[in-house]
Parts: C-alpha cells; sequence; structure tokens
C-alpha cells in the first residue's frame, strides 16, 4: 500500500466530512411527534439559533481533540436540521386560520437535543 502525502490526507478528510455533513442533513425515523403552541414558536426558534450559535463557538474554539469537535459538529446539524422542521411545519400551521399549535415529527437524536433544551410535557 502506497504512503498518503499531507495533501492527500487532507483532501480525505474533506472528503469524509462531506459525507458525514449529508448524512447528518438527514433525518431519521420519526420516534416522536411534539406539539408546539404557535405562540411559542418563536421563542422555541430563538432558543434553536442561540444553541446553535454557542454550540459554533465552541467548535471555533482551540483546545478540543477531533472527537469532541465531530460530535458537537453533529449535533448542530441535528439542531440545524431540527430548526428547519420546527419552521416548516409553523408556517404551515400560520397560513391555516384557526391554528393553536402544529406537530413536529422528530427522530430519536432532534428529540433528545429538543427535549433538553425546551421542557416537553408527555402527554
Amino acid at each position: 500500500m502506497e504512503r498518503m502525502t499531507g495533501k492527500e490526507t487532507v483532501k480525505n478528510m474533506e472528503h469524509l466530512l462531506k459525507l458525514l455533513h449529508k448524512e447528518w442533513e438527514r433525518s431519521g425515523r420519526t420516534k416522536a411527534e411534539v406539539s408546539i403552541d404557535i405562540t411559542d414558536k418563536k421563542e422555541v426558534g430563538v432558543k434553536l439559533a442561540a444553541e446553535i450559535q454557542e454550540r459554533q463557538k465552541q467548535l471555533e474554539a482551540a483546545g478540543m481533540d477531533f472527537k469532541e469537535c465531530m460530535e458537537l459538529s453533529k449535533e448542530n446539524f441535528v439542531l440545524l436540521r431540527l430548526a428547519r422542521k420546527i419552521k416548516k411545519a409553523g408556517d404551515r400551521a400560520g397560513r391555516r386560520e384557526n391554528a393553536v399549535s402544529f406537530t413536529v415529527e422528530m427522530d430519536k437524536e432532534e428529540y433528545k437535543l429538543f427535549s433538553t433544551l425546551i421542557k416537553v410535557q408527555e402527554v
């Protein structure tokens, strides 16, 4: 087997990260449905955005090993995916005249992060 140069290693790592990002953008099988009041939509969005920004700051700070960076990056992608879902469902509900709440389907990872950030009342 040939020895790789530094440039080849960097190129391979960049390719691997692109593949991971594509995978992380995909939602898994629905494990939970969460109902959110229309009045809470903005608050939930602000909270998610703040968490994403905080995690991004941590990623940009030095001192984390590769494994920690990848885990934090993955969580950020899950949060971004979740924020997109909530915005889309909220916008759809906002177009209905008498909507008071909307439901968002979440996979296991999305629900885990959502429930740690926002108090979820189990029914």
